[in-house]
């Protein structure tokens, strides 16, 4: 398997890093990534049309080369490379910032200068070795670092490519090795674009290598969820934005790098080439019935970390595994739903001690079948007591729930806890697809066709935390009411003004955090959910010993 030399900056960085993204293939956009990407796009089209950027001082146009080389196995696209004095000049630019250049660095026993980074120098020169393998004259490039606009000569000097060449060497080695353990302490982490993938301190802490739990995952994502449902809309693309067209002439524009995922209700329209840019940045797009029902999914190739599935695939069929993740599944379903109702409701103490002894009993519990049997006991009680927590005087509760009922929901508070458990099991789709786990293939609920299963399986004790607080929130304010639905003798709807509010407050509860019960850092349910989906990765990887899902108190 060739390495692309833009991998080599990332393995002079941090061998884990690379083997993330090159061997299991996962890489995460974040608005600095997709930024970076737009420069490197804007740049390109300027060379096209003859007005190149800050790198322009050749009297010929620089090239775009895709290069090779079968003996050292490396592959590279070089975006600009400029003949200067007869030299063939690779140039490189940066979203960074250059350092000061105030002293040289030393690299394992080599010396490079101080005027670059180590791992751009290093990238940069692999470029050089691929222009000299394939019969070009090169001794020098350059690399652009846009965050401070500096220009930084670099010269190809024997130690430069000798280490350049120990990495190739390195990287091929690693791709036959397990996954390098996290660093401990580094500042390198703070800076990495795949910290909250990589989990550096929280994998140390899990596995007793490290007590130190530093603030490095970011509480919430950087972009956020896109809900358009008005019948006729239409998406489109101009530039680097996204833009919604509306039946009434109204136009919206978002930029693309301010959106992780894009959900699509009802009869809306989305053009090919915004399909296709979504793909690229890896923006998953959701498709819902206009009565709040999954009806598919648009994503890229599925790509990443094929060893995770081949895990996931062995030990969710192992019995001593599966019945040991649905047990902990289950207590912190059961644990999270108690926690709701001693919150908020007026439920008997009777009820509550029968919840807690169902909680303790799925931790022993000898099969699954007997632990769907508890499960299914404390959904009973939990939905009988649910009528408790809502705080509404203007009209009979009764007329608002009669226990709990799906397909189709026959009340207010069903309906709209049908249309959160929608949008909550295709956020945790999008995250086990993230993470490189097949979402359809589960260890506690049975697989079925079209069954997702692993996401129902994860999903499980977020329930309570997520939708079901989001839903008693709307209706104890009254921000939803009953004239927001569609009420017939055998179901009810939510209408098109009451799902806009829906959707807003989902998306509310998503952003507010919570104390991570293990790490203690604040943490927004929605970042919570990739952690808890890459925490489960880590197990299934042999890289820690249990795998314990988020609990409130």
């Amino acid at each position: 398997m060739s390495i692309p030399i833009r991998m080599l900056n990332e393995i002079q960085y941090c061998e884990r890093l690379y083997y993330i993204m090159h061997v299991q293939g996962i890489f995460e956009e974040s608005a600095d990534t997709v930024e970076g990407s737009a420069q490197h796009r804007r740049a390109e089209n300027r060379m096209r049309k003859g007005t190149i950027a800050p790198t322009e001082m050749w009297g010929a146009a620089p090239l775009s080369l895709h290069l090779g080389d079968d003996h050292l196995n490396i592959v590279g696209k070089l975006d600009t490379v400029a003949l200067e004095n007869d030299q063939w000049v690779p140039v490189e630019g940066k979203h960074s910032s250059a350092p000061d250049g105030g002293q040289s660095f030393r690299v394992e026993s080599y010396d490079l200068q101080g005027t670059a980074w180590p791992n751009d120098q290093i990238q940069l020169c692999a470029q050089g070795i691929l222009l000299r393998r394939n019969g070009y004259s090169t001794d020098f490039g350059y690399l652009y670092y846009r965050g401070n606009k500096k220009k930084v000569r670099i010269d190809f000097t024997d130690d430069l490519v000798q280490l350049t060449t120990d990495y190739i060497r390195k990287a091929q080695e690693l791709m036959s090795k397990p996954i390098p353990k996290p660093l401990k302490d580094s500042n390198k982490c703070f800076r990495c674009s795949l910290n909250y993938v990589c989990l550096p301190d929280e994998t140390n802490y899990l596995v007793g290598a490290s007590t130190n739990i530093r603030k490095i995952v970011p509480s919430r994502a950087d972009g956020g969820i896109l809900y358009v449902s008005e019948p006729g809309a239409r998406l489109g693309k101009d530039g680097e934005s996204l833009t919604i067209r509306y039946p009434d002439d109204r136009k919206e524009e978002i930029p693309i790098k301010d959106i992780v995922h894009i959900s699509l209700m009802g009869n809306v329209q989305c053009s090919t080439q915004l399909t296709h840019t979504l793909m690229a940045c890896g923006i998953t797009i959701s498709y819902l019935s206009t009565h709040g029902q999954l009806v598919g999914y648009t994503m890229p190739p599925i790509t990443k970390n094929i060893f995770l599935r081949k895990y996931q695939f062995i030990k969710f069929q192992h019995p001593d595994i599966a019945l040991r993740l649905s047990r902990w599944i289950i207590h912190a379903k059961i644990a999270n739903q108690r926690t709701l109702i001693r919150r908020n409701g007026k439920a008997s103490k009777m009820l509550l001690d029968e919840m807690k002894v169902l909680r303790d009993k799925a931790i022993v519990s000898e099969s699954i079948d007997s632990l769907r049997g508890i499960e299914g006991r404390a959904a009973k009680l939990y939905f009988q007591a649910f009528p408790t927590m809502l705080k509404i005087k203007d009209f009979d509760k009764v007329l608002l729930m009669k226990g709990r009922s799906r397909r189709p929901p026959k009340d207010p508070v069903n309906a709209l806890l049908s249309l959160g458990y929608t949008l909550l099991s295709r956020d945790v789709m999008a995250a086990c697809l993230s993470v490189g786990l097949d979402p359809m293939f589960g260890f506690f609920h049975s697989i079925e066709p079209g069954r997702p299963a692993l996401a129902l399986d994860l999903m499980e004790p977020f329930r309570p935390l997520i939708v079901d607080s989001a839903v008693l929130r709307t209706l104890n304010t009254q921000e939803i009411c009953l004239e927001d639905f569609y009420q017939g003798q055998d179901s009810c709807q939510l209408k098109k003004n009451g799902r806009k509010k829906f959707f807003a407050a989902y998306e509310r509860r998503m952003h507010e955090t919570l104390t991570h019960p293990s790490f203690g850092y604040k943490i927004s349910y929605r970042r919570t959910l990739d952690l808890e989906v890459r925490l489960l990765a880590r197990y299934l990887e042999g890289e820690i010993n249990e795998y314990r899902p988020v609990t409130t108190r």
